[in-house]
């Protein structure tokens, strides 16, 4: 696994640099302002082949991309041994069930259950790593992410009847 460099660029934000496999480099600069920037440099050359401004949202909406919120990619063999007793469901929210119209917090669900919501898609908007007060609403779908008993329990305390499978099988 590639390290990440990070520091500090007063007055401006940080920076990281990612070394790739195929010996590019990624450097990505997080503003201050939300803004972010992508440079792409290959190897041995000073100046960047690509450069990427993004906004804040639209790094979000990137980062849900890349974490694999919109589509999960087949996993390979040795991460399947290690993530063997992990559980990634995505869960729809009813109008009667007993999440709909409460906060995270309120809920209390990494407490009672040992789950953690990830991200909560609402209609367009994906809001990963929802904050504590974040109300989950009717027909939002919500991931959660835990041990394979954690989430049997969630789906029991919650009496949840809708998860989405993936029906391409």
């Amino acid at each position: 696994m590639s390290e990440i460099k990070e520091c500090d660029l007063p007055g401006i934000g940080k920076k990281f640099t990612l070394e790739l496999d195929s010996n590019d480099t990624l450097v990505v600069v997080i503003h201050s302002s939300g803004e972010r920037e992508v440079f792409k440099f290959v190897k041995n050359d000073d100046e960047p082949t690509s450069v990427t401004t993004l906004t804040d949202k639209e790094s979000r909406q990137i980062g849900a991309i890349l974490s694999g919120t919109y589509f999960k990619p087949v996993i390979e063999e040795e991460q399947k041994l290690a993530m063997k007793n992990v559980t990634m469901e995505w869960i729809k929210i009813e109008f009667n069930s007993m999440l709909a119209n409460k906060t995270i917090e309120e809920l209390d669900i990494r407490k009672k259950t040992g789950v953690t919501i990830t991200t909560i898609i609402r209609g367009e908007t994906v809001i990963p790593n929802p904050p504590s007060t974040e109300i989950i609403r009717p027909q939002d779908t919500v991931i959660i992410v835990g041990s394979n008993e954690q989430v049997e329990n969630f789906i029991s305390t919650y009496e949840i009847k809708h998860m989405i499978k993936n029906d391409c099988q």
